[in-house]
């Protein structure tokens, strides 16, 4: 007589096919996890901050000007039209040679667009968040109010 393995058990069948979607299941949601995790920590700037730092001035090749944010080492620089952007990625180099719209923000004094290679570029908080300023004049007219 021929011993019964649990191959042949239909449970066991079954119960292994559970296995192995729950596994998958497990791997994707941790992939998922990964890759969000790493994209989230490549939009924070890479240095931290001093309270003194904080509503100075900065360098514009400082600065990734597709995400308004001050990165603390030089960025990868983007001619364009004769006037020089910088961008952190290939994905912001790619933004600042086509939309005019990553060229441009709006001074918070004045509310007139401004060219972000022209600016007068401030850090405005912990986490590097910048702002852009037609002038120094307008940056000390802003800080006033």
């Amino acid at each position: 007589m021929k011993k019964k393995t649990n191959k042949d058990n239909p449970k066991t069948s079954t119960r292994n096919l559970v296995y192995v979607y729950l596994t998958i299941a497990a791997l994707l949601v941790t992939a998922t996890a990964l890759v969000y995790w790493i994209n989230h920590q490549q939009l924070k700037p890479s240095v931290s901050y001093i309270q003194d730092e904080i509503e100075r001035p900065v360098e514009p090749s400082l600065v990734c000007m597709v995400n308004d944010a001050y990165m603390g080492v030089a960025q990868i620089p983007v001619p364009v039209n004769g006037k020089t952007y910088y961008g952190c990625c290939e994905m912001c180099v790619d933004k600042l040679n086509n939309l005019e719209s990553a060229r441009i923000a709006i001074d918070p004094y004045s509310g007139n667009p401004v060219d972000k290679s022209e600016a007068f570029i401030v850090v405005t908080n912990t986490q590097g968040a910048v702002a852009y300023f037609e002038s120094e004049s307008n940056y000390s007219a802003f800080k006033k109010e």
